[in-house]
């Protein structure tokens, strides 16, 4: 199904079913009202196309996907891996590509952030940049394990700390509906393995909130303060 104005009432009710949400879930998601929610599924209105291509993103992001004739299903799961400082770009392209239409959450644990800024070299600049631009739509937040004394993306991070005793090292990404797990002992290194799976996001998304709850907060102005004394 090639055309977003073919999604027909049922199939939307039934996509809400497997989801388990209500319109509600549907119309915050979408970034539609739940009037026009309620409408399209008791056939009173027709979505315009750019209407129904917000509800087949919102549940396409969730995980499921549509097929002929009109049926929906959660989509078997995806692997994508990126490999090499070339992967590492493509990786983070991804994460940016998958928040900038409808904003969203970045969650992520990791030792600490160095590894990360090696593997995207100068790119890493401008991947700044373009998340600064969406820090009023995509909140992203970072436990890390070790050090907690490089904090580079905390003007629109928020970090937090735990002791690795508590959480594996190594670091892991979730991204709407995509889980990736980030190996530094690769060659060539990082080697990243991309999840596209809602049930497993989920599940990573349960335990990174578990962790977050117990982590301390690391301070902005406490982090200016230790660099701008590192200068004197």
């Amino acid at each position: 199904m090639d055309k977003a104005h073919n999604l027909t009432a049922r199939q939307i009710k039934a996509a809400r079913a497997l989801l388990d949400w209500s319109q509600d879930d549907l119309a915050s998601s979408s970034g539609l009202s739940v009037a026009t929610i309620r409408k399209i599924e008791l056939g009173h209105i027709s979505p315009r196309d750019k209407t129904a291509h917000d509800i087949r993103q919102a549940f396409e992001n969730a995980g499921l996907e549509f097929i002929e004739p009109e049926g929906v299903r959660i989509k078997p799961d995806d692997i994508t891996i990126y490999q090499g400082k070339e992967g590492a770009k493509a990786f983070f392209d991804d994460v940016y590509e998958t928040v900038k239409g409808k904003g969203g959450e970045i969650i992520v644990t990791c030792p600490s952030e160095p590894p990360l800024n090696e593997a995207l070299g100068d790119y890493r600049f401008s991947h700044y940049e373009r998340m600064i631009a969406l820090k009023d739509r995509v909140k992203v937040k970072c436990i890390l394990t070790e050090d907690k004394n490089s904090l580079p993306a905390i003007d629109y991070c928020e970090y937090r700390w735990i002791s690795k005793h508590y959480v594996d090292s190594v670091p892991f990404y979730v991204y709407n509906n995509k889980y990736a797990i980030l190996v530094f002992e690769a060659n060539p290194s990082p080697k990243i393995t991309v999840i596209q799976s809602h049930i497993v996001a989920e599940a990573f998304r349960r335990q990174f909130y578990s962790m977050w709850d117990k982590a301390t907060p690391l301070n902005k102005i406490e982090h200016v303060n230790k660099q701008a004394k590192k200068k004197y």
